[in-house]
């Protein structure tokens, strides 16, 4: 398994399947010209259709497919200049399956084509370089770990991959910070306590940091994972928004429930400061995917409160979590840098 940490027991597939919905024809550069976000969606409630790839505004109009094949896509994101788009593209099966086939693609807004970046049917989850040179992006059979390779697909080469050990069991979620650290999942299960944190690397694969211990409570049998899931750094690199499994979902006991937690992106100490952001006054809401603005102002994120459907999907809030407001249903919101509000 290895398609994010929400895969690990499959506990959200079916709210997935009802949120990251989509159809469309693809559309021309000129029609989605400096979007201000992408997603999985536009979803349509109560219906299971393929993950395909949308752009809106902030406020979610002009919401515009841009791509129809038929087969699912997973967390796209935008270039750093906005020209370009990258994301996992499942030749057979869906986010979740035990045996999908999936690679890296990049899509250009200029030519809208898209490019198979990776033929390893087994590459997951792609994170541009700050310049936009490179791409990082995960396996997680064979050598299964971290390789960098060139924006158009060529010089692929592995830096970095979990020792195997009970406190680097496997490696998930990437994220690529703008003062050049690649962030990363690691499961573990220490002391009899399952559950996931953040590291940190150089592109290098040097200067391993650990940045989370992933809270203090351990996942029970058949859970999805508890800890830091899906890290989003801040435009300056200073701090980290993680998607952080805490307890069962009040809900469904069989789901957790996962709160927007912000931290420094400094190394891990007992005691380290950690804040709680989510809703206070709804705290039965469970936020994914949080990715901080290129202002340093705005979080997006995936935000899934059991009073408020149809209100699921991509949320805006401010970075003090004060604010929520919903933009579109769907999943795995990304920001375009070139198209601030």
């Amino acid at each position: 398994m290895k398609a994010g940490i929400f895969a690990h027991n499959l506990s959200l597939l079916p709210l997935l399947a009802l949120i990251a919905c989509g159809s469309g024809k693809t559309k021309t550069a000129t029609s989605v010209a400096k979007p201000q976000i992408v997603f999985e969606g536009p979803g349509v409630p109560g219906t299971v259709s393929v993950q395909e790839l949308s752009t809106a505004n902030l406020n979610g109009s002009d919401i515009v497919p841009i791509t129809d094949d038929g087969l699912n896509k997973f967390l796209a994101h935008f270039s750093p200049d906005g020209s370009r788009l990258v994301y996992t593209k499942f030749l057979s099966g869906h986010f979740g399956d035990v045996a999908p086939a999936d690679d890296i693609f990049s899509y250009d807004f200029d030519t809208a084509a898209e490019t198979r970046l990776t033929t390893h049917g087994n590459g997951f989850q792609a994170a541009w370089s700050p310049d936009g040179q490179q791409i990082a992006f995960g396996t997680y059979d064979g050598v299964a770990g971290f390789y960098l390779m060139n924006s158009d697909g060529t010089g692929q080469k592995l830096i970095a991959h979990p020792s195997g050990a009970l406190d680097d069991l496997a490696w998930f979620d990437i994220a690529w910070s703008s003062d050049n650290w690649i962030y990363f999942v690691v499961k573990q299960n220490t002391n009899n306590c399952f559950k996931v944190r953040l590291d940190k690397i150089r592109p290098d694969g040097a200067s391993r940091t650990q940045v989370t211990d992933g809270g203090p409570n351990c996942t029970p049998p058949n859970m999805e994972p508890y800890g830091d899931a899906d890290p989003g750094i801040s435009a300056d690199g200073q701090t980290v928004y993680s998607s952080r499994g805490l307890s069962p979902l009040p809900a469904d006991p069989k789901q957790t429930l996962r709160h927007l937690y912000a931290y420094s992106s400094g190394a891990y100490t007992p005691g380290k400061v950690e804040t709680d952001l989510s809703i206070a006054t709804k705290p039965d809401c469970t936020v994914g995917v949080p990715k901080g603005s290129p202002d340093g102002k705005q979080i997006l994120v995936f935000l899934f409160c059991p009073d408020d459907e149809p209100h699921v999907g991509v949320t805006l809030t401010d970075i003090a979590g004060s604010s929520w407001t919903f933009i579109a249903t769907g999943f795995g919101p990304d920001w375009n840098p070139a198209a601030q509000p």
